[in-house]
């Protein structure tokens, strides 16, 4: 039977804010609380520090985020110039790369027993890969 001394145990932080290479190692197709599609993504960092730490992002198909679907699916070298409505799946977009900034965002919420959520790491922003980390935070 395994013994585990938990003091010793470190919680895992979000990653530092930043611009980060990625890849999709999970999509998981579904849908939101408002009865959109979305696709549930869990990026992986591929180089630096924090190589193989995994940032949760989804995205929503809703119309009022489809700028953002858009744009990453851009960085990820989608061919967004085809006319037509695109059927998008999870699996297409598994092994996928770019460029992802990296924010934390501090929750207001609080889980059932009224403690706060921690703060969590978002994806802000996606660039191709090539781009530039300095270009990241250049008007687009």
């Amino acid at each position: 039977m395994p013994a585990i001394d938990f003091s010793e145990v470190k919680d895992l932080e979000p990653i530092p804010n930043g611009a980060y290479e990625a890849e999709i190692v999970y999509a998981q197709e579904g849908m939101s609380k408002s009865a959109n599609p979305k696709i549930d993504l869990r990026w992986k960092v591929l180089t630096g520090e924090y190589m193989g730490r995994q940032v949760f992002d989804t995205m929503a198909f809703h119309p009022n985020a489809l700028f953002r679907v858009k744009n990453t699916l851009k960085s990820l070298g989608w061919d967004i110039s085809k006319p037509g409505a695109q059927e998008i799946s999870g699996a297409d977009l598994v092994g996928l790369q770019c460029i992802i900034v990296v924010t934390t965002d501090v929750s207001s919420g609080t889980d059932e027993n009224g403690d706060p959520y921690p703060p969590r790491n978002k994806v802000s922003k996606t660039k191709p890969l090539g781009s530039g980390l300095n270009s990241l935070f250049e008007a687009d």
